[in-house]
C-alpha cells in the first residue's frame, strides 16, 4: 500500500533538486525530500540528510546544516540508535542556539522529547516538549502546537495518568479538528482510545479507536491505520475477546509486512502470541514468538524481545520443558537489565551533551562581556554556593550528631563495621543502634537493636525524611522489643507526622529499613524489614542466606494496619550478618557505564568472608570508589556488617 500524496510530493521534489544549481533552495529541497521519506524510507532519508550537511558546509549556510541534522536524528529514532539521534539533535540545536532561530529550536526540542520518551526519560521529555510548545503558542502556530499536546498526552499516559493524558489528547483533537488536520485528528482520537482503555472505559475507547481507524483509512494513513489497529487489538486482549484479537493481530503483520514496518510486525507477532498463550494454543504460541523473537533482535528492539522471553518461559513451563523454560526467564531478566543500564546511559549521554552546551555558552558569554560587572555577578554566585554549602555543612554536623557513635557500636558488637558514604554532604540514609535494658545479673545488654534504613530522597529532602525516621525509630523501640511491632509502630508514626492518609493524593514519602534486634548470648538475631532484606553467609559455606523483607515500604501509601513479617536467624560462632540499603548495589561503573547490581555485591560479600570486619569495610570501601572511577555517586551508601 503507498500513499499517493506522499508519492507525488517525492517525485516533484526530485524533478526539482534534479535542476537546482547548488545552493541554499537546493539544501532546502533535499530537507524537505528527506522529511517526506523519513517514515517509508529511513535509509534514504539519512543519505539525503548527509548531502544537505555536506553541500550546507560547502556553500555556508548554518541553517540548511541544522535542518540537516534534525531531519537525520529523527531518522536516528525510527531505527532505534537513540545515541546518534541525541548527538544529532544536540548539535543541530547549537547552531540554531547560535543563529537565535527560535522555531528551529522549538522543531529540536520537540525531537528531543521523542528520544526521551524511548528512553522512559519522561522529566526530560516534558520540559523539551513544554519549551517547544511555548514558542508555537507565542507564533499561534496552531498545527504545532496540536503536535506538542499529541506529544503531552502520551507523555502523561505512559506514566499512568490518564486523567492529564486526556486533557492535553482532546486540546490536541480540538485544534487538529480547527485546522482540518485529519492524520492529526485520527492520532489524537487513537491516544484517548487508549487512554480510556487504560481506565477500563471499554466502550468509549471501542468508540474511539474505531473512528481513528476510520479517519486513516479514508486519507490512507497506513502506518497510522495499523498502529490504532494494534491498540484495537490490545482493547480486545484486555476483555478477553481473544478469536476478535487473533483476527486483528493477523490483519495487522501482514499490513505491517505490506509496509515494510518490522517494528510493527514484531510488535504484533508478540501480541499474538500472547493471544494463543491465553488460549492454551502453545504451539501457535510458541511458533509465533519465536518468529517474533527473530525479527526483534535483527533490530534489537529490547522493548519487545524481553516479553517475548517471558512468555515463551511460560510455554516451556507449561509445557514441562523446564530447562528452556530456566534458560528464556533468564534471558528476560538480561535484557530488562540491559535496557535498565541503557536508559540510564542514555540519560547520561543527555546530561553529558546539555553539559557541553551550558559550558560552551558560558565560556562564549564570559569571553563577550568580560567586564565588571560580569565579575561581581559571579562572586556573588559565588558567595551564595559557598553560603549554600556552609548550610549543609551545618546540617551535616547535626545529621552526624543525632547518628549513635560507631565506637559504641564497636563496644558493644566487636567483630562489625558499619559502612556510610552519602550522595551528597547530607544523607537520606541512616544507621540506628541501641541497647536495651541492663539485665540485673549481667552489667551487658540482654538485647541490642540496630536498623539500616533508606528514606525517600537523598541530600537535603532526604536528610529531613532520616531526622523523622529517626526519632520515629527511636519511639517505636521504646514502646516495643518485638521487630514487627515496632515497625508497625514506625510506619503509623511516619504516617502520622507527615498526615499522610490512604489515598493517592497524599505525599508518598517514606523508607526501606532492615530491622534487627541480637541477643548476644544466645546468637540469635530477629529480624524484620520493608523493602530491605537481611543476608547471612554461615561459616565455611560460600554461598548467601537470604531472608526478604515485607514487600511493602514504612510510610506512603502503605495501610496503617501493615504487618511486617518477623524472622528469627540462630547464629553459629563465625556466622556473619548483613544490612544495608540499595546504594551501594546502584552505583554506576566509570569504566563500564553498568551497575555493580546486587549479585555482584552478593558475590563479593562471599569473597571477602575470610577477612576481620575492620578489613571487611576498607575492602568494601575501596572496591566502590575505584568502581565508581570518578563517576558521580547515584545514591547514599550504607552497609552493616556483623560476625557473633
Amino acid at each position: 500500500m503507498t500513499d499517493k500524496t506522499i508519492t507525488e510530493k517525492t517525485s516533484e521534489l526530485e524533478t526539482k533538486i534534479s535542476s537546482l544549481a547548488d545552493g541554499m533552495e537546493k539544501v532546502d529541497s533535499i530537507n524537505q525530500l528527506a522529511f517526506e521519506v523519513r517514515n517509508t524510507d529511513t535509509q534514504r532519508a539519512i543519505l539525503l540528510s548527509d548531502e544537505a550537511q555536506k553541500l550546507s558546509s560547502e556553500i555556508n549556510y548554518p541553517a540548511g546544516n541544522a535542518a540537516a541534522l534534525s531531519n537525520e536524528a529523527f531518522c536516528y529514532v525510527q531505527i532505534t540508535n537513540y545515541e546518534l539521534a541525541l548527538e544529532k539533535l544536540f548539535e543541530a540545536l547549537k547552531v540554531f542556539e547560535e543563529l537565535k532561530n527560535e522555531k528551529g529550536i522549538a522543531g529540536v526540542h520537540y525531537n528531543l522529547c521523542l528520544v526521551y520518551f524511548r528512553f522512559s526519560d519522561f522529566k526530560n521529555g516534558m520540559d523539551s516538549i513544554t519549551r517547544a510548545l511555548h514558542y508555537y503558542q507565542k507564533t499561534n502556530d496552531l498545527s504545532e502546537m496540536a503536535r506538542c499536546f499529541f506529544q503531552m498526552g502520551f507523555l502523561y499516559h505512559s506514566q499512568n495518568d490518564s486523567t492529564s493524558s486526556i486533557e492535553y489528547l482532546s486540546q490536541s483533537l480540538e485544534i487538529n479538528r480547527e485546522v482540518k488536520n485529519k492524520a492529526g485528528e485520527a492520532a489524537a482520537i487513537m491516544g484517548l482510545g487508549q487512554a480510556y482503555l487504560n481506565l477500563r472505559d471499554y466502550e468509549k475507547s471501542r468508540a474511539f479507536l474505531l473512528e481513528s481507524m476510520a479517519i486513516r483509512e479514508q486519507i490512507k494513513d497506513w502506518r497510522g491505520y495499523a498502529a490504532s489497529m494494534n491498540a484495537y487489538m490490545n482493547l480486545f486482549l484486555e476483555t478477553g475477546e481473544y478469536e476478535e484479537a487473533e483476527k486483528i493481530s493477523l490483519k495487522g503483520i501482514k499490513l505491517a509486512r505490506e509496509l515494510g514496518d518490522k517494528m510493527g510486525v514484531s510488535r504484533f507477532m508478540l501480541d499474538l502470541g500472547k493471544i494463543y498463550l491465553k488460549q492454551n494454543n502453545f504451539n501457535e504460541a510458541e511458533r509465533t514468538l519465536l518468529e517474533a523473537l527473530t525479527i526483534g533482535e535483527k533490530i534489537n528492539l529490547r522493548m519487545v524481545i524481553a516479553p517475548i522471553h517471558f512468555s515463551l518461559s511460560e510455554i516451556y513451563k507449561s509445557k514441562k520443558n523446564h530447562e528452556s523454560a530456566l534458560v528464556h526467564y533468564q534471558r528476560f531478566h538480561e535484557v530488562k537489565e540491559e535496557m535498565v543500564n541503557f536508559e540510564a546511559a542514555m540519560k547520561a549521554k543527555s546530561a553529558d551533551l546539555v553539559g557541553r552546551i551550558e559550558s560552551a555558552q558560558k565560556e562564549a558569554e564570559i569571553n563577550r562581556l568580560k567586564n565588571v560587572e560580569l565579575k561581581n555577578a559571579f562572586d556573588e554566585i559565588a558567595k551564595k554556593n559557598k553560603d549554600i554549602t556552609d548550610s549543609l555543612n551545618y546540617a551535616r554536623r547535626i545529621q552526624q550528631a543525632k547518628l549513635p557513635k560507631k565506637e559504641e557500636i564497636s563496644a558493644a558488637l566487636p567483630q562489625s563495621f558499619v559502612l556510610f558514604k552519602p550522595k551528597d554532604i547530607v544523607s537520606g540514609d541512616f544507621y540506628f543502634f541501641r541497647a536495651a535494658a541492663l539485665s540485673a545479673e549481667k552489667a551487658e545488654p540482654a538485647t541490642l537493636f540496630i536498623a539500616a534504613a533508606d528514606c525517600t530522597g537523598h541530600g537535603v529532602p532526604g536528610a529531613l525524611m532520616s531526622m523523622i525516621g529517626y526519632e520515629k525509630l527511636e519511639d517505636a523501640v521504646s514502646q516495643s522489643s518485638d521487630t514487627s511491632e515496632i515497625l508497625k509502630l514506625l510506619n503509623n508514626g511516619i504516617k502520622g507526622s507527615l498526615r499522610q492518609s490512604e489515598n493517592i493524593e497524599s505525599t508518598r514519602d517514606g523508607m526501606d529499613i532492615a530491622l534487627c534486634s541480637i541477643d548476644i548470648e544466645n546468637r540469635i538475631v530477629k529480624f524484620a524489614g520493608a523493602n530491605r532484606p537481611i543476608w547471612c553467609v554461615r561459616k565455611g559455606l560460600p554461598e548467601i542466606e537470604e531472608i526478604k523483607s515485607t514487600k511493602n515500604a514504612i510510610g506512603g501509601l502503605t495501610e496503617n494496619s501493615q504487618h511486617f513479617e518477623s524472622h528469627e536467624l540462630k547464629l553459629l560462632e563465625g556466622d556473619t550478618i548483613y544490612i544495608c540499603t540499595d546504594g551501594y548495589a546502584d552505583q554506576f561503573s566509570g569504566h563500564k557505564g553498568k551497575k555493580l547490581m546486587t549479585k555482584k555485591f552478593k558475590e563479593i560479600l562471599v569473597k571477602i568472608q575470610d577477612k576481620t570486619m575492620d578489613e571487611q569495610e576498607e575492602y568494601l570501601n575501596k572496591f566502590i570508589d575505584e568502581w565508581k572511577a570518578g563517576t558521580e555517586q547515584v545514591d547514599d551508601i550504607l552497609i552493616i556488617g556483623i560476625r557473633l
